[in-house]
């Protein structure tokens, strides 16, 4: 079975405020005004880099902290693995991670950043270490029963941060028209013409579909054409209100899938 992400949430991101999304292997979304492209690109562009270790960085660029609002809450499951974190804004300026979490189907859940540890919040996330860690060699002779179920306990964090950054690091952003799929974990497509000929949107389309079956795929696009093209239940209408606030609606509830 393919990694994908299972449910996104964001809440304090620009316009994504309150939102929660349970994204299948194929997601087509309609966004006339192209608020809520530019937001979710910038969203998984931050966790990107944050996957890297490069937070502080990123977040020095011109533009990307404007909208933010102090706190900014996102939590990602992957496969049903959960991983979450918090900036807050300090009267330095300076965005901080007051809360980093995984909990993992396995049983484990480990606080890595959390309100009340002696740690202080931080300038970069504990994900990016952990990922790159070697592989522990197997230890000569068996420890105690503690000392194993801690060396066990580690391994699985390891490969929960490690599955995480993964698919995080794999994020780019391609046209629609042509892409390729070499190292992608998942894809975001733009599609950014309203106006399409019926040969072009066939082509979208197929090219989407058989993505798609190989890696998850979210297709932006404002083009009510190609948009009608897929399956209804593959496609979610963006709006965003006169706050400010995007919203998406599914165009018709999905059917169960058994995969």
């Amino acid at each position: 079975m393919r990694t994908r992400f299972t449910r996104i949430e964001a809440d304090g991101f620009r316009s994504l405020r309150g939102v929660v999304l349970h994204p299948e292997p194929l997601e087509v979304l309609l966004d006339a005004e192209g608020t809520a492209t530019r937001d979710l690109i910038a969203l998984f562009t931050l966790l990107r880099e944050l996957a890297h270790g490069r937070l502080q960085q990123h977040l020095s660029q011109p533009g990307v902290t404007d909208g933010l609002r102090s706190p900014v809450k996102l939590s990602l499951s992957v496969d049903w693995n959960i991983y979450r974190i918090e900036l807050q804004r300090f009267p330095d300026g300076v965005w901080r991670l007051v809360e980093e979490t995984l909990d993992l189907l396995a049983g484990v859940a480990a606080e890595l950043i959390a309100p009340g540890q002696k740690q202080p919040p931080a300038e970069e996330a504990l994900m990016p270490p952990y990922a790159d860690l070697p592989p522990e060699k197997e230890p000569e002779a068996r420890g105690t029963n503690e000392e194993e179920e801690d060396r066990m306990v580690g391994d699985i964090v390891q490969w929960g941060m490690r599955m995480m950054a993964g698919l995080l690091r794999g994020f780019r952003v391609q046209p629609a028209g042509g892409f390729d799929l070499d190292e992608a974990t998942f894809l975001v497509l733009e599609e950014p013409d309203v106006d399409l000929p019926p040969n072009a949107v066939w082509d979208r389309v197929q090219s989407a579909r058989a993505a798609s079956l190989r890696v998850p795929v979210l297709l932006f696009t404002p083009s009510v054409a190609l948009a009608d093209a897929f399956d209804l239940q593959d496609v979610k209408r963006l709006e965003t209100t006169a706050d400010g606030t995007t919203s998406f609606r599914p165009l018709q509830a999905r059917k169960e899938r058994n995969d």
